[in-house]
């Protein structure tokens, strides 16, 4: 018999390697399956082969104690797909025939807002950063990538200078499963990143090789968890009284490129979203402004009337 935790070590395996999701989701995995293997162990249930004895009473069971225990809904969300996904892993490997848990119950997704900043708010921080100094125009440029061509934070993390074609405007793009794409570039993220790269040669001559483009005191690539410190030391700079994270400058680009025009299949695009649902959260916000600019412009929309 298998026993479940080499189970598990399999699964995890297979995330990684076939399916090459990213390592933050396979580490939510892992602690998601721990705490089920340590709940079937109390269960009585040590072995791979066992789960096929498992009822949807059981199975309840397990996810009341985790709620009871605070598992917010996201979570349980991810933690019911990593069993699910356990659970087809063990039949594909014949240990079980039965998969009880390919029809459990998932938490409805309640799906907030992302908050957009204003295009002023975008400005203010663009224009922080000191830009006579090496840390000054990276943080610029990284600002304005980030706005100008809607990146996730750690795609931007990742950017090296091979990838970039500032000739014609545009960056090739590392997004989630590893997946690339073509994004656009602002003329005036091309102007930051150049001007940033021609100090940073001048500066730190020894790094000219470095491919990573946006590089620490050390000469290694910026972390993400960096560049998040970043914005907020400049938006506590500016007293703006905003909790600010890099992923709002992806919702900003979104929202304005939508609010002005743009078609949603291209935003979906250069986001890089498999679905265009995912997207379409954008147009709620737009819809959201244009009837605010409606109850605000109309004559006869902000009063109530009687019929």
């Amino acid at each position: 018999m298998v026993p479940l935790n080499e189970l598990i070590e399999r699964y995890l395996e297979s995330l990684a390697k076939e399916r090459r999701m990213s390592p933050n989701t396979v580490r939510g995995y892992r602690s998601d399956l721990e705490f089920f293997r340590l709940w079937l162990e109390q269960q009585g249930l040590n072995h791979a082969e066992e789960l096929e004895n498992l009822n949807h009473t059981q199975l309840r069971s397990f996810w009341a104690d985790r709620r009871g225990k605070g598992l917010s809904a996201q979570s349980m969300r991810r933690g019911q797909s990593a069993l699910r996904g356990l659970f087809k892993f063990a039949r594909r490997q014949k240990l079980i025939e039965n998969n009880t848990a390919a029809t459990m119950d998932s938490p409805k997704r309640q799906l907030p807002l992302p908050r957009a900043l204003t295009q002023e708010d975008i400005n203010l921080l663009l224009n922080a950063p000191d830009g006579q100094t090496l840390n000054g125009l990276r943080d610029r440029a990284i600002l304005e990538v980030l706005y100008g061509s809607g990146l996730r934070v750690s795609e931007t993390a990742g950017l090296t200078t091979d990838a970039l074609d500032l000739e014609n405007q545009q960056a090739r793009v590392t997004g989630k499963g590893s997946k690339e794409r073509i994004v656009p570039m602002t003329p005036l993220s091309c102007q930051a990143v150049h001007a940033y790269l021609q100090m940073r040669n001048g500066q730190m001559p020894d790094q000219k090789q470095n491919r990573s483009l946006f590089l620490n005191k050390f000469g290694t690539a910026l972390s993400v968890r960096s560049i998040a410190r970043m914005i907020d030391k400049y938006s506590r700079q500016l007293a703006m009284m905003l909790n600010i994270t890099p992923h709002q400058f992806r919702h900003s680009f979104a929202t304005h490129l939508l609010n002005n025009g743009a078609d949603i299949r291209a935003v979906q695009e250069m986001l890089g979203h498999e679905s265009l649902a995912t997207t379409q959260i954008y147009t709620r916000i737009s819809k959201e402004r244009l009837m605010q600019t409606y109850r605000l412009s109309h004559p006869r929309a902000g009063d109530k009337h009687d019929i």
